[in-house]
């Protein structure tokens, strides 16, 4: 049975399977079928004219987009008065994971790293990443660790030294001082 995403608890709001959040219908704004959206992506060009993103399950095309304060606006084709904009409010905008944009580089989504198991460079299991912390200068892991302590894990090449998403493995390389020498790693 479907629910309706529009107007539920901000936690209720998920992504369908197969498909990620790019952004979140805010609101109407004018007569003309224009919605404000809360952009939660990182890559902008998603709502560049002509791109496909999917609304309440339905293919829709981008037609026009206008940035202001940290919101987008945008034009939707078969979206063209207020009251078909308002019928969106607390939607998601989606895109297929299939689609998601990549320029080659290794690059990895939030939701692959959670989940994945942190080996450190000796093969020693530390733990789960938990959580992702954006901080503005570089993303810090959260480990968790089971009955310890979390580990904080910096997102910097010199300490993260490889993942696989495949076998579901991060592996790191620790800075001296990182994990306390009194806890064992086991």
């Amino acid at each position: 049975m479907a629910f309706r995403l529009g107007r539920s608890r901000t936690e209720d709001r998920m992504p369908r399977e197969g498909y990620r959040a790019a952004g979140l219908i805010e609101r109407p704004r004018g007569l003309k079928g224009e919605i404000k959206v809360l952009p939660l992506t990182d890559f902008p060009q998603r709502f560049d004219p002509g791109a496909r993103v999917f609304i309440a399950g339905a293919s829709r095309t981008v037609k026009s987009s206008n940035w202001q304060k940290g919101r987008v606006y945008l034009y939707i084709d078969g979206i063209a008065d207020r009251e078909s904009a308002e019928s969106l409010r607390g939607e998601l905008i989606e895109i297929p994971d299939a689609e998601r944009p990549s320029d080659g580089a290794p690059f990895w989504y939030l939701d692959e790293i959670e989940g994945l198991q942190v080996i450190g460079a000796d093969g020693i299991t530390l733990g789960t990443v938990r959580e992702v912390l954006q901080t503005g200068a570089n993303d810090v892991y959260v480990v968790g660790r089971g009955e310890r302590r979390d580990l904080l894990v910096p997102a910097l090449a010199d300490v993260v030294r490889g993942i696989d998403l495949d076998a579901g493995t991060m592996t790191v390389d620790l800075p001296d001082g990182l994990l306390p020498e009194d806890e064992p790693l086991d």
